[in-house]
């Protein structure tokens, strides 16, 4: 018989954070206490990334394997079967809310749904009613690079949402504390570090109009970023002991963004338990693909840095034609986009590659696959980025008149590590404290294999 799955994908959430807080929120602590606890291990090499990560997890293979390495990269290039998927081959329905390298959707099936991650190439979404919200998603993230930017919320896409939130299930109490955030901003101006949990705020609610808990899909997922962006940027307020003395008697202004990220996560693991008691069929699994844990960057982070904001700028300053490419999403410091023609692609790989600074380092890193181009943005000394310009050839390039901002930022304190947590909970699982290793290639198959469908 086959049984429903609601995966929770609450990225990057290490057991440390959850043993921190469990006294202070119930739900919390009423969940992880009646499940099996797992320790998810990336098994990824290299760098860690969660648009690589999760792939991992839902395709059951390494990235050597399913051949995923950036945000932005042409799904045609990708190997290997989302665990979705297995369930449409099968005839069952699904509902896919924000999982990474999801797009494009794909039909769900009966009492389905398909909202693509919020880096996805359009705003496309099954039912087509959620686009405008993704839209506004998507805008989002084009305008939240490096740092909060404060005025991203009024745009086109944020107007014409307005009029659709109650349709789209956003209730009037996250509305309220919508607009509580957006006064209480103009006294204080930390609390703007707060914005991308209230983005997680209006998805679960979106979310839960779509979700039927009595008649589900036979898998559907929730993606939140909320608690892993905090966790990136003020993790030394959460935890700093981890830096010997060096924060001590400082004042932590952002340890109440990451208590309110988990009173979040803790709401939503609450309503997902109800879920469970109105349908004890159901089989409710959290998941992260990996972990953070404290990372010292003061040896070599001067406190300044660099985001390649408008691609269009600096295609000007290398004689690149705007009509050539396509821009897509990525995540700071990266950024893409799609040429189709192999010759123009090459054009352009060449003259970004050949940006210097002024004392002779490479600028940008280009990876090339399929038709997508990732290109990152390195992180110069703060000599050559005060210098004011980069050099082209024979041509000096102004930071600003390429498109590229110059940010005086803290360096985060918190960074990817291979264990993330992972437990399972419902009618007949057994409580188990463990916290067992499982690498990630094998949670598809541990998935599908409680779901029935292996």
């Amino acid at each position: 018989m086959l049984r429903p799955i609601l995966l929770l994908e609450i990225n990057e959430v290490p057991w440390r954070l959850i043993d921190r807080f469990t006294s202070s929120l119930p739900p919390v602590g009423e969940f992880f206490v009646s499940s099996r606890t797992l320790t998810n291990v990336a098994i990824d090499s290299g760098h860690l990334s969660p648009w690589v990560t999760w792939p991992t997890f839902h395709r059951g293979m390494s990235k050597e394997e399913h051949g995923i390495k950036n945000l932005g990269q042409d799904p045609s290039t990708f190997r290997g079967t989302p665990i979705w998927q297995e369930f449409v081959a099968r005839g069952h329905s699904i509902g896919v809310f924000g999982s990474l390298q999801s797009w494009p959707p794909i039909d769900p099936g009966p009492q389905g749904f398909y909202i693509p991650d919020t880096f996805a190439h359009d705003a496309s979404c099954v039912p087509k009613a959620m686009e405008p919200l993704q839209s506004f998603n998507l805008q989002q993230t084009a305008s939240n690079g490096r740092v909060v930017n404060r005025n991203s919320l009024w745009s086109k896409e944020s107007l014409k949402l307005l009029t659709r939130l109650p349709r789209l299930g956003i209730s009037a109490g996250t509305m309220a504390q919508i607009a509580a955030q957006l006064v209480s901003e103009l006294a204080d101006k930390t609390r703007a570090s707060r914005r991308p949990v209230f983005q997680a705020i209006l998805m679960w609610d979106a979310f839960r109009k779509l979700f039927d808990p009595l008649h589900p899909p036979a898998f559907a997922t929730f993606f939140t970023n909320h608690v892993a962006g905090v966790m990136h940027r003020y993790w030394h307020n959460v935890f700093p002991e981890d830096f010997g003395g060096r924060y001590a008697g400082h004042p932590a202004p952002y340890l109440t963004t990451m208590e309110l990220a988990l009173r979040v996560t803790s709401r939503i693991l609450a309503d997902s338990m109800e879920f469970c008691r109105r349908n004890p069929d159901l089989l409710l699994v959290f998941a992260s693909s990996m972990g953070q844990a404290a990372i010292d960057r003061s040896d070599d982070h001067e406190g300044i840095g660099l985001e390649l904001a408008e691609f269009d700028k600096l295609a000007d300053r290398l004689g690149l034609d705007r009509r050539c490419y396509k821009q897509l999403l990525a995540m700071v410091p990266q950024f893409a986009i799609q040429i189709e023609d192999q010759s123009t692609r090459k054009r352009t790989i060449q003259a970004v590659r050949s940006c210097i600074t002024v004392s002779g380092k490479k600028l940008f890193r280009v990876e090339e696959i399929g038709p997508s181009l990732s290109i990152s943005i390195g992180l110069p000394k703060r000599s050559d980025i005060e210098q004011g310009y980069f050099i082209c050839g024979e041509m000096r390039c102004g930071w600003a008149d390429a498109g590229i901002q110059v940010h005086y930022v803290e360096p985060g304190t918190g960074y990817h590590v291979k264990d993330g947590a992972m437990a399972i909970y419902g009618r007949g699982i057994q409580p188990d404290s463990g916290r067992e290793p499982l690498p990630t290639n094998l949670a598809k198959g541990l998935l599908m294999d409680l779901a029935g469908l292996a």
